[in-house]
């Protein structure tokens, strides 16, 4: 693991170069204004981007970053030396001190190009704002246009639902499961079943007396010389049963956070 480390390390030195500054503010506040300059929240290393689409996607990236105390990042890399998606992203946020504040917090969208691997990883306050239904979602947005080659199509996408889930956890609701659903439809689909179900068992029932016929008068049922049992037989006529719509169970939704702090959402474009 060293080793790979250390060849990585050695690759993507111009990167951290270029990044570097960042780290370097004060601890209080390692985002000072005056000292960091925006375009280092973006790190084309890949050459994905053409000089305005990655100064457009930057200047978005710090106003995120600035607007809700949470570090936005995106980091384009021609390859990742041999190691995991998650493995590089850790090893940049903790070697370089990644992230906004004492908790590091933050986002970032990491691309490799040898393989198409990418990774979503977040750290500190990132962990509430993007959950791990919220990071599946983000990559069902955005991985169409990655997968297309629409690198600042997807960017953008992916800057978007930054946007959107910081401010959502801002509001104190983060996105998670059930943030996406209708109240009204599901609401809706229960009642259909419901109704679905008693139709059928309905149906049944009915079936089952079809060959009943409704006599007037109850002697009838009666022989004339009175009840005589001759013969004795059980027969089997028909088993009532009730059915209730069970709805499969879904997941409780939350943040899964290793023991250095991550949570990550990784696969291929």
């Amino acid at each position: 693991m060293k080793k790979k480390l250390f060849g990585f390390c050695a690759a993507l030195c111009m990167l951290m170069m270029l990044v570097f500054p960042v780290y370097a503010a004060a601890e209080d506040a390692p985002f000072n204004e005056s000292e960091i300059p925006f375009r280092t929240m973006v790190t084309d290393n890949a050459d994905l981007l053409t000089d305005a689409e990655e100064k457009e996607l930057a200047a978005k990236a710090w106003d995120l970053t600035r607007t809700y105390n949470c570090a936005v990042y995106i980091v384009t890399l021609p390859s990742l030396e041999g190691m995991e998606a998650w493995e590089v992203t850790e090893y940049l946020w903790t070697e370089y001190h990644m992230g906004y504040g004492e908790d590091q917090s933050g986002v970032m969208l990491m691309l490799s190009m040898e393989y198409r691997d990418y990774d979503i990883a977040a750290h500190g306050y990132g962990n509430v704002a993007f959950t791990d239904y919220g990071k599946e979602v983000m990559a069902e947005r955005f991985l169409p246009e990655l997968g297309d080659d629409n690198w600042y199509a997807g960017l953008s996408i992916y800057l978007d639902c930054c946007g959107e889930f910081l401010e959502l956890a801002a509001e104190g609701t983060p996105f998670d499961v059930g943030s996406d659903s209708d109240p009204l439809f599901e609401a809706g689909i229960s009642l259909v079943a419901s109704l679905v179900i008693a139709f059928i068992v309905t149906v049944r029932l009915e079936a089952q007396m079809k060959t009943a016929k409704m006599q007037k008068a109850a002697q009838a049922y009666i022989d004339q010389q009175g009840l005589v049992l001759s013969v004795q037989r059980d027969h089997y006529t028909h088993t009532t049963r009730s059915e209730r719509y069970d709805p499969p169970k879904k997941s409780d939704g939350g943040t899964t956070v290793n023991d250095d702090g991550f949570s990550h959402s990784s696969g291929k474009f």
